[in-house]
């Protein structure tokens, strides 16, 4: 019967472990000067060598001919270990017997001397899975046990342990195992056996497998099923990876904010079975690749890949910020927790990369400024920036002046973008029906969920954002008042902005509503001459105020 590989390939020794050599270094150093203590603790990510290694200190403890602390793996102990003949040494796993019952059966065993061996080895994989009870059972033979008893306990999570636990145990952390050495180590083993695999495809493996070297042989071996000369594309096939041509195209086609083609790609991927979960993964995986060639001066060992697509990779990093790098990584990291919820995979990754098209460059500059792709503003945000300039182009004119004129609600505001005169009684009309703003705002209710409206607000319209980021909503109906300056009703009349918010408000609050102002009756002030102009450090904090929503909103504005 065919045997896998990681099972094949097993470490019989410590030299044979990779990746780990501060703890077999140590274990060998205290087989050799016979300091062997009661209880260890292998802590690590999975696939990293713990239960290999506590099997191997099994031997070795027990071996009749050691050899510089390895085992000998030639004697009737070792063998009888390897083909687990000899039961002095057992294996439990806590994540399938965890309850009192369990350990109370252990506890029981410990009770007999070995029937062959030195000592009696008992290891306890997935030990954080035990339950309180359990531990409690555990601890006082753990702290005190027979002479002739070893305890290994093994967990990729020892938070969980109680510091009861840990405390009497001798702790050894594994590490991840690097890149390079799953790489080496893999290469090695398809050679014995009689296959071939080359080093960009060695590095994809160590990438996917996340420093477990249990991982990457089970991606090998799969991949050596498909083809026994293995490369890039081999693996793409085998996992479903896109593979880095399209991950790059992608790449190119949201630097140059491109969503027809990013649909076209998403459709040919769709198309050819590629999981879309791990699609996204690809893309996390490599706009951190891009952020860090942003900021970090020297990368080397920070990124894992080969020379040409290192090239490749700081060839895209110099068309985007840091900031944009950021942003793209966060909407994709939400986005993979989405997709991993249960939503339409195909929709929520179409949705990201329309997002992530919309993303806005900020004043920090890459690694490489020279080089910078200087990025345009998309057409939805074109027409609400031109109003914006107006609008300041006013507002600089009025404070060059030394005044600036206060407005007053004019009696009737219409909801906006009705077609209803202002002047109009406090009634604002659309198809006939007649609206009283006023006495809507004087019933209305805070908006509980126009934060939410505002957040999303920010990534579909970032200027918009930027102008009612201070703004309040009350509901009354069907009927959204918001409260904002002056500056922030002329946005709101921008017809696409309007149209973003009703959009937004009806995703996550189901509500079909119109907009207006927020203006009850108490609010409505006088036009009298004593508040026909404002201060002189009103105009000032008033001027500053639009300066920092246009900054905000990615606006150059020249102070005066």
């Amino acid at each position: 019967m065919y045997q896998v590989l990681y099972r094949k390939w097993r470490p019989k020794t410590f030299a044979d472990v990779v990746g780990q050599p501060h703890v077999t270094d140590t274990l060998k150093n205290e087989l050799i000067s016979d300091r062997i203590a009661h209880a260890y603790l292998f802590t690590g990510s999975r696939g990293t060598g713990k239960t290999t290694c506590a099997k191997i200190f099994a031997k070795a403890v027990n071996c009749l001919h050691p050899v510089n602390g390895n085992p000998c793996c030639e004697c009737e102990i070792c063998r009888g270990i390897e083909d687990e003949s000899i039961m002095d040494v057992t294996e439990m796993d806590a994540a399938s017997n965890r309850k009192i019952e369990d350990i109370r059966d252990l506890l029981e065993e410990i009770r007999y001397t070995p029937a062959q061996a030195k000592y009696r080895v008992f290891i306890v994989d997935e030990v954080h899975m035990l339950t309180t009870e359990a531990f409690n059972a555990l601890l006082k033979t753990l702290e005190e046990p027979p002479s002739y008893v070893i305890f290994i306990l093994a967990t990729t999570e020892p938070h969980k342990l109680p510091a009861t636990i840990l405390s009497r145990c001798q702790r050894f952390d594994f590490h991840r195992v690097t890149p390079q050495a799953i790489c080496d180590r893999l290469r090695y083993i398809a050679r014995q056996e009689g296959g071939d695999l080359d080093d960009e495809a060695g590095l994809m493996i160590a990438r996917l497998a996340d420093g477990g070297m249990r991982d990457a042989l089970s991606i090998l071996d799969q991949a050596m099923g498909k083809s026994r000369q293995v490369n890039a594309l081999t693996v793409c096939e085998t996992v479903g990876m896109a593979g880095t041509g399209y991950i790059s195209e992608i790449a190119g086609d949201i630097a140059r904010r491109d969503p027809a083609a990013l649909m076209r790609l998403i459709s040919d991927l769709y198309a050819n079975s590629k999981d879309m979960i791990r699609l996204c993964d690809e893309l996390i995986g490599y706009f951190r690749s891009i952020m860090i060639l942003c900021t970090v001066r020297d990368s080397d060992g920070l990124i894992v890949a080969s020379e040409a697509e290192l090239t490749e990779m700081k060839q895209a990093a110099s068309q985007f910020t840091p900031a944009r790098a950021i942003e793209i990584l966060n909407l994709l990291q939400s986005s993979y927790e989405k997709m991993a919820r249960g939503v339409n995979k195909r929709v929520e990754m179409e949705t990201v990369l329309i997002r992530i098209c919309g993303v806005p460059d900020s004043g920090a500059q890459t690694a490489q400024p020279s080089q910078q792709v200087r990025q345009q503003p998309s057409p939805d945000q074109s027409a609400v920036i031109q109003s914006l300039l107006s609008r300041i182009e006013s507002l600089e004119r009025t404070v060059r002046s030394g005044l600036l004129q206060s407005r007053t609600a004019a009696p009737g505001v219409p909801i906006y973008g009705s077609t209803s005169d202002a002047g109009s009684k406090g009634a604002a009309e659309k198809g006939g029906a007649s609206v009283d703003v006023r006495a809507l705002s004087d019933t209305a209710k805070t908006y509980s969920d126009w934060n939410r409206i505002l957040e999303a607000l920010q990534s579909a319209n970032q200027p918009a954002y930027s102008v009612l980021a201070d703004s309040r909503a009350f509901i009354n109906g069907k009927y959204l008042l918001i409260e904002t300056g002056g500056f922030g009703r002329d946005m709101l009349r921008n017809a696409q902005v309007k149209e973003s918010i009703r959009n937004i408000v009806r995703q996550i609050s189901g509500i079909d509503c119109r907009l207006g102002p927020y203006t009850p009756s108490g609010a409505v002030q006088n036009n009298t001459s004593e508040n026909k102009y404002r201060s002189d450090n009103t105009h000032l904090a008033f001027a500053e105020k639009i300066m920092q929503r246009a900054q905000e909103a990615g606006v150059d504005v020249e102070e005066d």
